[in-house]
């Protein structure tokens, strides 16, 4: 069950927006007729040598039950437990830092995971909007398995989770 909860935090650190922001966003409205982009692919991890082990866990399995329960909840119960910024090369977005774990009893405590990390993607798809988020936690539905893609510095480390009984 921590297994559980902690692969689905991962999904919805995703998902967190700063609490706080100081620079204005932009509108789609306020673009004009700018055509909406579509969203740069997930920033390359091939290229930064492995983070070594940390102290918790990068791989597990996750009960097919308890994470439809958790999917059925949605992502709001997640999102109060840690606080994300939006981690930036220059201008162009990378993913969402870990600022820090609100929850001190979260199951997160159990990933390795710690401020500083970089959500990157899950199941190799970007998160850096909402629709995208709403996709990745739609596609756990019927996924065999969960893999978020982070970076710690200037190393990388993936997550493995995977998700049983497989369908």
């Amino acid at each position: 069950m921590r297994t559980l909860l902690l692969s689905i935090v991962v999904v919805s650190w995703a998902a967190c927006a700063p609490k706080v922001t100081t620079t204005p966003s932009t509108l789609d409205e306020d673009l004009g007729s700018r055509t909406r982009q579509a969203a740069p692919p997930p920033a390359p991890v091939a290229d930064r040598p492995v983070a070594p082990p940390g102290k918790g866990l990068r791989s597990g399995t996750i009960s097919r039950e308890r994470l439809i329960s958790v999917l059925d909840a949605g992502p709001g119960s997640f999102l109060r437990q840690l606080e994300v910024t939006p981690k930036k090369t220059g201008e162009r977005f990378v993913g969402w830092e870990l600022v820090q774990l609100i929850d001190r009893m979260s199951p997160l405590f159990d990933v390795d995971v710690v401020p500083g990390d970089v959500l990157l993607a899950i199941n190799g798809k970007p998160i850096s909007r909402p629709d995208q988020l709403q996709s990745v936690w739609d596609s756990l539905r019927t996924a065999n398995q969960l893999t978020a893609q982070l970076w710690r510095g200037n190393t990388q480390l993936t997550l493995e989770f995977l998700i049983e009984p497989k369908i």
